[in-house]
């Protein structure tokens, strides 16, 4: 079924043309669909297969394969008009070629054993109570917990290797939708640096990349996306932003809530993390008085000897891999100057539970790919 037959044949073919040279740049079809909406699945779904074999980087070509839009993305396919296609040509005629599509990733989690899925299991059921509660000591305690399990986990999975070897590094695509991406890529890069990664916005159209060993880069994307959403929820129900809204300062006031949630968030999760450590240290510290044994004493001497530095080594190994595709980062300072922003934005973080400057004044420096 032809669903473009209301459309000129040639344009079609251009648009298909031009989305078919944008695949063999990077870009996958669910990053076209973030840039152009979901009215674009019917014309991404006729250039799937015109993705050729010789591209590149066999994961992108597999993606388009595996492109299946909705039956209701496919309806809005009666709604494209001509000049929406021109419009759409327009935006694709300025997307970069993506880099990180040399060590992609799908999006599937990936689960190396029972235990893994276990814990992945446990915590998105935190993660999910947190957004759903009406109680904001309820949410802070769930996230708290949830970074803390996971950090936990990551110190248990560095111990219970055979050799000290360090997992591949791989990107996954994070799409952050308008107004503001600049502004909520500070907390995907506050939650990526609290959990071994790193973080990179490739386009101003909101496509992002984090870099990560694959079980800590899906962590950061899930976290990620679960605070991003308690966040969009405080920024517009809060009392600030009424106040704002009524003195028309509704854009100062976003902007300052975003980088001042993000920067308290980095705070948060890095305070989950030393307490995940020192439970660590606690729980074995006890084993040795009642078992009167050396196993939990050498247990407590590998934490920081081994596991910690390990995982200090991903972080590193995250950024080296990052700057070996991106030699020419830029960084950008963004600054807050709403007062009542910066407050409501830090008051929400710790609701969500988890930062960064605690002066409010800055959020330190984000990175772009170029």
């Amino acid at each position: 079924m032809n669903r473009l037959h209301h459309l000129d044949p040639y344009l079609v073919r251009t648009l298909i043309h031009d989305i078919v040279t944008v695949a063999q740049r990077g870009w996958t079809p669910e990053d076209l669909k973030h840039v152009l909406g979901p009215a674009s699945c019917a014309v991404l779904e006729k250039a799937a297969p015109q993705v050729p074999a010789r591209t590149d980087v066999v994961k992108i070509r597999q993606a388009w394969l595996s492109f299946r839009p909705t039956d209701m993305e496919l309806s809005l396919a009666s709604t494209i008009t001509e000049r929406t296609v021109t419009s759409w040509m327009t935006k694709i005629y300025r997307l970069p070629f993506l880099r990180d599509a040399e060590v992609i990733s799908t999006v599937q989690p990936h689960f190396k054993d029972p235990k893994q899925k276990k814990m992945h299991d446990k915590i998105q059921g935190l993660l999910a109570k947190a957004e759903s509660t009406q109680f904001e000591d309820e949410a802070d305690a769930l996230i708290a917990k949830a970074q803390k399990l996971r950090q936990q986990y990551r110190i248990d999975s560095v111990l219970e290797e055979l050799e000290n070897s360090l997992e591949e590094v791989i990107a996954l695509r994070v799409r952050i939708s308008a107004p503001w991406v600049k502004h909520q890529l500070s907390l995907l890069s506050s939650v990526a640096y609290a959990n071994g990664g790193t973080a990179v916005l490739l386009s101003d159209f909101g496509i992002c990349t984090v870099m990560a060993t694959r079980d800590d880069a899906e962590h950061i994307v899930d976290l990620f996306h679960s605070l991003n959403r308690q966040r969009a929820w405080f920024m517009k129900n809060s009392d600030g932003a009424k106040l704002a809204a009524e003195d028309g300062e509704t854009a100062s006031y976003r902007r300052s809530f975003i980088l001042a949630y993000a920067s308290k968030i980095r705070e948060l999760l890095h305070d989950a993390n030393v307490t995940a450590a020192q439970a660590h240290d606690a729980a074995t510290a006890n084993a040795a008085a009642n078992q009167d044994n050396d196993d939990s004493e050498q247990r407590s001497y590998a934490i920081t000897s081994r596991a910690l530095p390990a995982l200090a080594r991903r972080q590193t190994q995250a950024e080296d891999a990052l700057h070996d595709l991106f030699p020419n980062l830029s960084s950008m300072n963004l600054s807050m100057n709403h007062m009542r922003g910066i407050i409501d934005g830090v008051d929400a973080a710790e609701r969500s539970h988890l930062g960064g400057d605690k002066s409010g004044i800055h959020t330190g420096r984000n990175q772009l790919a170029s």
